[in-house]
């Protein structure tokens, strides 16, 4: 019975972190649309250490608010102006 304990909370574990990877990546992608965005719209070109920190300070909120965001992410992939108004409407830009 012990075996079967293990094996079962080491399978809840790979489940999870299989989970967490495909919300990290879908993060990512999203991120990487986020920070693109906000040159394209604001006809900028933005420092490399400024887009690391957008793209780290993006990731903290996908991680804390993933479902709001990607799901944004998810509807507007391709409309830098769609996924702003989006952000916007849940809050995640206030």
């Amino acid at each position: 019975m012990k075996h079967g304990k293990w094996i079962l909370t080491l399978a809840i574990a790979v489940f999870f972190i299989n989970c967490q990877d495909i919300v990290e990546k879908k993060c990512q992608a999203a991120c990487e649309v986020f920070v693109t965005c906000t040159e394209e719209e604001l006809k900028l070109t933005l420092a490399p250490d400024v887009k690391r920190t957008g793209r780290i300070q993006c990731m903290d909120g996908c991680t804390t608010h993933n479902s709001d965001i990607l799901q944004c992410y998810d509807q507007e992939p391709n409309s830098c102006k769609g996924f702003g108004q989006c952000l916007l409407q849940i809050g995640t830009l206030e």
